[in-house]
């Protein structure tokens, strides 16, 4: 079993730390090391961004773990809204999809279905074992702004697998399981996180890591009841465009991005969507209602 998740180059690790430079190009990416001096700086940088990512450094108990597997894939979109991640890491979420389930057309998580009946609408990462994205280490604070922006979604914590650098091996690990302490409480938002983040219930504790993997644990935003379409639906342009944009740039498993792109190149334009972009399940979005959903919600 290989792992998806070991990028075909060095991530910069402390990208996020950074204020976006001027005229700078979106997803611009590392420039490749030219000296041996150079490849050890990085690595050394590798090593502590994912030591950051595991909480073995700089990772205060006011900071948690967030995966983002949508528009905030790239630290550097979280960076234009004022959230700035000190670890950034490719990760995945083993047993669930990429699904757009979410009102509007937007993204959100599933856990995978083997039902042949529903086969067509599976989602993203069933080849990966998970769907992809990037856990961002950031403050309790910066969560909560996060959360406020993340309309129709409810924080939950799931496990989510991240890859070691080659040749890495944390002090203390002993037994080879890939999970550094067992219990996840610095991992994501437990021991003092968000009350509100609750834990999702989805059995893969026992879920198999390829070699040089392990588990953290993290908070990511799941689509709310009321605000679930009754059927998924293809992305609209605008917004498949911006996932394309962090997964190339945090480069994502290479068949991962090209089944993103292929959904990218026959996306409609938000203004083209249809009524089924809107055709919630629940009777009323109390979400979307503007505070109105209780006052006008039937009974």
């Amino acid at each position: 079993m290989t792992s998806a998740l070991a990028p075909a180059a060095p991530v910069p690790p402390a990208v996020a730390r950074f204020p976006r430079r001027e005229g700078r190009r979106r997803g611009t990416r590392a420039p490749g090391a030219s000296s041996a001096s150079a490849r050890v700086e990085t690595d050394a940088d590798v090593i502590a961004n994912h030591e950051r990512i595991l909480g073995l450094r700089d990772a205060p108990k006011d900071t948690v773990l967030m995966f983002s597997y949508g528009a905030n894939i790239n630290p550097y979109t979280l960076n234009r809204r004022g959230i700035g991640p000190t670890a950034s890491a490719v990760a995945r979420a083993p047993g669930r999809r990429l699904v757009f389930i979410h009102r509007g057309g937007y993204a959100s998580l599933e856990v995978a279905v083997d039902d042949d009946a529903t086969k067509n609408d599976a989602g993203l990462g069933e080849r990966t074992r998970g769907a992809l994205g990037t856990v961002h280490r950031i403050s309790k604070t910066e969560l909560a702004a996060v959360r406020r922006w993340e309309i129709g979604y409810e924080m939950r914590e799931i496990d989510v697998v991240v890859a070691d650098p080659p040749g890495y091996r944390a002090a203390g690990d002993e037994d080879g399981d890939g999970d550094e302490d067992g219990d996840g409480e610095d991992d994501g938002v437990g021991g003092g996180g968000d009350d509100d983040a609750r834990e999702e219930e989805q059995g893969v504790a026992e879920f198999d890591l390829a070699p040089g993997e392990r588990r953290v644990r993290a908070t990511v935003f799941l689509t709310k009841r009321t605000a679930r379409l009754k059927t998924p639906v293809a992305p609209f342009a605008e917004y498949i465009a911006k996932i394309v944009d962090g997964a190339e740039s945090m480069r994502l498993d290479e068949g991962y991005v090209a089944e993103l792109r292929a959904l990218a190149s026959k996306a409609p334009a938000s203004n083209e969507r249809g009524r089924e972009y809107f055709d919630i399940a629940a009777e009323w979005s109390e979400d979307y209602g503007f505070g109105f959903g209780a006052m006008f919600k039937r009974k």
